[in-house]
């Protein structure tokens, strides 16, 4: 029963996640945007190439998270993805805010059903629009020293349950990206 109501939890947790991605963009300025990444992106692979050095992108596997604030600095919540369904644990290292966004050191832990891993990021979040950047790296677990980037959005009212959560029916959920490279040919 309760692996069923997990997996009931983090299709729905899924769902939110996906569809809060759905927002109107003005096509032109995306595709410019696009195209200027693209490129700048095709411009440093070219480069590392050259130096013998391909840093390239090989495969990239995705985790989604759903967490929250149980016991500052301690955090708990959902994941799934690349890792399978599982549950999330993290430790806020460091926070400050200035302005409009917070920036915050963290370990994540991710205890999927295929892969576990522990991650340490570091966060940036806009306050205003509630949604945040991630960069780090995995230091335990599957793929241990691959780099990661991710996002999140914040939920003023979580789409799953939160017992415990210190801010109420806040939460955050996101998607946690691990970028392996390929591999070298010497």
């Amino acid at each position: 029963m309760k692996n069923k109501l997990q997996s009931i939890l983090f299709c729905i947790g899924a769902l939110v996640f996906i569809f809060s991605g759905c927002q109107k963009q003005d096509p032109i300025a995306t595709t410019s945007a696009n195209s200027t990444k693209a490129s700048n992106a095709a411009d440093e692979n070219r480069k590392n190439k050259d130096e013998g050095n391909d840093k390239s992108i090989g495969h990239t596997f995705d985790n989604t998270f759903t967490k929250y604030i149980f016991n500052y600095p301690f955090m708990r919540g959902v994941v799934g993805g690349d890792v399978g369904t599982g549950t999330y644990a993290g430790e806020v290292l460091s926070l400050s805010t200035v302005g409009d966004f917070t920036h915050v050191e963290a370990l994540y832990h991710f205890n999927g059903s295929k892969h576990s891993f522990t991650a340490h990021v570091f966060v940036t979040q806009n306050d205003v629009l509630g949604t945040a950047t991630i960069t780090g790296q995995v230091t335990e677990g599957w793929l241990e020293g691959a780099d990661v980037t991710g996002e999140y959005n914040v939920f003023g009212v979580c789409p799953i349950p939160t017992p415990g959560n210190i801010e109420g029916t806040k939460c955050y959920q996101g998607v946690l990206h691990i970028q392996v490279p390929k591999e070298r040919k010497d």
